[in-house]
């Protein structure tokens, strides 16, 4: 049984906006596995609706997840709390922000509001999961956590090159989590889009457990100007929404997000899909 759990995951991870159908055969040898037991498991998670089974016996995302993120978003208070802040930030600032989380050691962005300037970021869509290495948001996750549970996190592979300047050595990042433990925050200086630029600073729970970051991200000339400014608006947000998670009782879910690939309805335009 155990085993069988084990393996749900790997199989739904292959589910992506890029690739949202596999057949059979193509998933047992995505996560290598026999055919026999690729068509067990998907027939058990269609039957769950988890997938749906269409025609020629191919998988898609079944409307069950659906279901299951409408009680995540209904019951998750740092998404909750977190809302009005990144409203305010943007308001004040103008530059998009994001709200991430660590899951299974990726990143998620579990919300956004975009940028009002004319020229703004229109950044990672809301439930994209990238690399932790390469961002502001990723670093600050990863910042305060033991050395050894960081490099289980980013695995044996080597740390992939989006730019010049993203960080390739496991050895060059740990040193720059502790500078981000002891700025209380991260930077992501183009190393996962050359031409933007982004800050991060840590959630906390009640227990100040480092649980989500809070970032914004800006056009790489914006950025140099106010670098410093942006730093301080982005530490206050993450200590306000962490005061706020810590006295919080039940809220009411934020508004909904009427495209969730876009986040709020804001005027966008340098598009920026990986930006953090």
């Amino acid at each position: 049984m155990l085993q069988t759990v084990q393996k749900i995951g790997p199989v739904l991870d292959l589910f992506t906006v890029e690739r949202p159908e596999w057949g059979v055969s193509e998933v047992a040898e995505a996560v290598g596995m026999p055919r026999s037991s690729a068509h067990a498991l998907l027939s058990s998670l269609a039957e769950t609706g988890l997938l749906q089974c269409r025609a020629r016996g191919r998988y898609r995302v079944g409307w069950r997840v659906v279901e299951l993120g409408e009680t995540l978003r209904g019951s998750a208070n740092v998404r909750t709390i977190a809302y009005p802040v990144l409203e305010q930030l943007v308001d004040e600032y103008g530059e998009t922000s994001h709200l991430a989380i660590m899951e299974r050691s990726r990143v998620l962005y579990i919300d956004k509001i975009i940028g009002t300037h004319m020229v703004t970021v229109v950044g990672a869509r809301i439930g994209a999961q990238l690399e932790p290495h390469c961002s502001a948001v990723g670093k600050v996750l990863l910042a305060y956590r033991h050395a050894d549970e960081v490099r289980r996190i980013l695995g044996d592979r080597p740390l992939r090159r989006f730019t010049g300047t993203t960080i390739t050595d496991v050895d060059a990042l740990l040193a720059e989590l502790v500078e981000v433990r002891q700025a209380g925050v991260g930077y992501d200086a183009g190393e996962a889009i050359s031409e933007v630029h982004c800050v991060a600073a840590p959630v906390r729970d009640e227990m100040g457990v480092v649980i989500a970051a809070v970032s914004m991200t800006v056009p790489v000339n914006r950025f140099a100007r106010s670098r410093a400014e942006f730093s301080q608006a982005v530490r206050t947000a993450a200590t306000e929404i962490s005061t706020r998670l810590a006295a919080a009782g039940d809220l009411p879910p934020p508004p909904p997000l009427d495209d969730p690939t876009n986040g709020s309805a804001r005027p966008t335009g340098l598009a920026a899909t990986r930006a953090r």
